[in-house]
């Protein structure tokens, strides 16, 4: 039975003591002092807002902050809506994401005053993994490995997200929060590398997108954290794996292929090329997926820019060919050869004709040959490097959009676990997505020769190597010729191989040394 009695003057500053006391062992939010990139962080009003960064960053600590400052509806550094409010923080499972890491930060930083009864127990619902505080707002518990249906439900004020979250499940719970037009701020470390929250929320948000928030954040930045520790422990790792546990970095899984690529130096403003350079158009032919074509151009002394690119799907052969005179009489020049893959030769079994045949119906008569996934990458590798004045051999204009997309994050394949990817040697076979403009780059790659051993008179010219099998004039009679479009009782040809007597070469055509000249 409580007592009447007015406490004492002593022992109202024994009651205060205890509590100072109890504040230093067990800190709360009232000893919460975010460092810099935490303040960001909690000043965000974006609707998205992705808090990024290494390992020991400070990242669920701010994340934990931030919803307890929601649910209290005391936010220091923004308004929020007054409670009750409810909001749902999702991890990547319940034992660990969500016993071990999320719940002890809310433990650790909620003060016992906003629990009912100042009792977790009397708040938590370990059933239906709900936190319920005593001014009614709620903190909804969620799982990555819970099924698809388990995060609809009513609205929600608010979403968290601690490490990244699968596409599906993002959509789903990002539903709850139209009614209420509510937000959502997403805490990780991108171990899993170049995923959809790079494509479809870091790079809109480096785009300058208003309704995304980006905060990255170097575990050196954490003032929290033992440096000689750190080190300690980054040591271990491998670059690739390093860059993304320091400093938060997204990094292709398995290592990007194009490693050497780089915005600044391969990539230049529009223009188009003198006419009197080589010109080449390259093919990569799909439907559902997309139909990248595009333009390249070689100058006297060797330098390739590639500066043009139609890339679209749902398209048939006869749009895309339109698209493709329409292209050239925007750039008043006809290219010199066409090149794509040799399956567009293959006949298809229910017209009996070919993409190949369908694009010269309509007057794009494209060469095709055979082309080694690996040489024709390697030769796009060598083509990117720098010479002695840090100019590299090949460029990309900045209309060639998707060309780029493609070449910041084309990776190669990765196994289908962490555990099996820690085991094995790497794969040497590129991951088969989002590769259209590349597979169409690489076609008109295997057409260059090596780059330059270091006597420019040592090099091929350029009518030695462009021969039949390398590429094709865009003139029907010539592209009749090479591809030996078929007679009536006649089987189609479309291989082009290369040393047959009958399949002319371009010696007599193209006597231009590319490496003669500067530039």
């Amino acid at each position: 039975m409580k007592s009447n009695t007015p406490m004492t003057y002593a022992e109202l500053l024994e009651v205060i003591n205890d509590g100072i006391k109890q504040q230093v062992k067990r800190p709360n939010l009232y000893a919460y002092v975010p460092h810099t990139k935490q303040h960001l962080f909690h000043q965000s009003t974006s609707k998205t807002t992705l808090y990024i960064g290494g390992n020991r960053s400070g990242k669920t600590t701010g994340g934990a902050a931030e919803a307890i400052y929601r649910l209290i509806g005391r936010h220091p550094y923004k308004a929020v809506p007054e409670p009750p409010v409810f909001g749902r923080v999702h991890s990547v499972d319940f034992k660990y994401g969500v016993g071990q890491i999320i719940i002890p930060e809310i433990v650790r930083w909620l003060p016992p005053s906003f629990l009912k009864n100042g009792s977790w127990e009397d708040s938590y619902d370990r059933q239906d993994n709900i936190l319920t505080l005593a001014n009614k707002s709620k903190l909804e518990f969620k799982s990555y490995e819970q099924d698809l249906e388990k995060f609809a439900g009513t609205s929600r004020n608010f979403n968290w997200y601690d490490e990244e979250p699968p596409k599906h499940i993002y959509n789903e719970s990002q539903a709850r929060l139209i009614d209420v037009r509510g937000d959502c701020f997403i805490t990780m470390t991108p171990v899993e590398g170049m995923t959809w929250v790079y494509e479809d929320i870091y790079l809109p948000g480096l785009a300058g997108d208003p309704n995304i928030f980006i905060i990255e954040i170097d575990m050196s930045e954490n003032p929290h954290l033992d440096q000689e520790a750190r080190e300690d422990y980054l040591r271990t790792l491998d670059p690739d794996e390093r860059a993304a546990r320091e400093k938060g970095e997204f990094i292709a899984v398995g290592g990007r292929i194009f490693k050497s690529f780089n915005v600044s130096t391969h990539v230049q403003p529009f223009f188009i090329p003198p006419k009197n350079w080589q010109w080449f158009v390259s093919f990569d032919h799909g439907y559902n997926n997309p139909t990248a074509i595009l333009w390249h151009a070689v100058s006297p002394k060797g330098k390739v820019v590639t500066f043009f690119e139609h890339y679209a799907s749902e398209m048939v052969v006869k749009d895309h060919a339109a698209k493709y005179h329409s292209i050239n009489n925007d750039l008043a020049r006809v290219p010199d050869f066409l090149i794509g893959d040799k399956a567009m030769a293959q006949r298809q079994g229910v017209t009996g004709t070919s993409i190949l045949q369908e694009y010269a119906d309509h007057g794009v008569y494209i060469g095709t040959r055979n082309s080694d996934v690996l040489s024709g990458l390697n030769r796009m590798i060598s083509y990117l490097k720098q010479d002695q004045y840090g100019l590299p051999t090949w460029t990309i204009t900045d209309n060639c959009v998707n060309l780029i997309t493609e070449m910041r994050k084309y990776r190669w394949e990765t196994y289908s676990s962490r555990k099996v990817q820690f085991e094995k040697n790497k794969q040497e076979t590129p991951h088969k997505k989002d590769d259209h403009a590349i597979d169409s780059a690489r076609y008109f790659f295997t057409m260059m020769p090596d780059l330059a051993p270091s006597e420019p008179e040592n090099l091929a010219p350029l009518s030695n190597v462009l021969g039949a099998p390398y590429g094709v004039q865009p003139g029907k009679d010539r592209w009749d010729e090479m591809n030996k479009v078929p007679r009536e009782g006649q089987a189609f040809r479309g291989d082009m191989v290369p040393g047959e007597p009958d399949v002319p070469r371009w010696n007599e055509t193209v006597g231009t040394d590319l490496y003669s000249l500067e530039y």
